[in-house]
């Protein structure tokens, strides 16, 4: 699948950018979702959110407050570090699709970690990432 090296991945497929803080959705969710056609994020503007715990590949903790929908499910989206949006992608209310088109260039929202030098040993590199999506097909 090809992820970027230089994110970071959650198994709940996000993404996250260290260099800039921003947070989206993998290409292998937005292909299990199907064509995205509603994203909602205005609700995380300013909140603080905290990292996702799994338990084992399933996770923990509640979904965070932003919603994708497609016509084929809605999906959950779990934050991959702790800390405050500074930023939310509000264009994608009105284009979703960019999700379906360019995963890796469109972000949900940016936030600014609050303890990333301890949670980035719970997040996978595109590697690890990769060959998990290989054993969830």
């Amino acid at each position: 699948m090809g992820s970027p090296e230089k994110f970071f991945y959650t198994k709940t497929h996000q993404w996250f950018d260290p260099s800039s803080g921003k947070v989206g959705i993998t290409a292998f969710a937005a292909e299990a979702l199907g064509e995205i056609s509603f994203v909602d994020v205005d609700a995380l503007e300013g909140a603080e959110l905290t990292q996702v715990k799994m338990d084992g590949d399933e996770p923990a903790s509640d979904p965070i407050d932003a919603t994708v929908e497609s016509s084929k499910a809605v999906g959950d989206i779990y934050s991959p570090v702790s800390g405050s949006v500074k930023e939310v992608n509000s264009d994608l209310m009105d284009e979703p699709e960019k999700l379906n088109e360019a995963p890796y260039e469109t972000w949900l929202y940016i936030i600014e970690p609050s303890n990333w030098d301890a949670e980035k040993a719970n997040l996978h590199n595109a590697a690890d990432y990769d060959a998990f999506c290989e054993t969830q097909k």
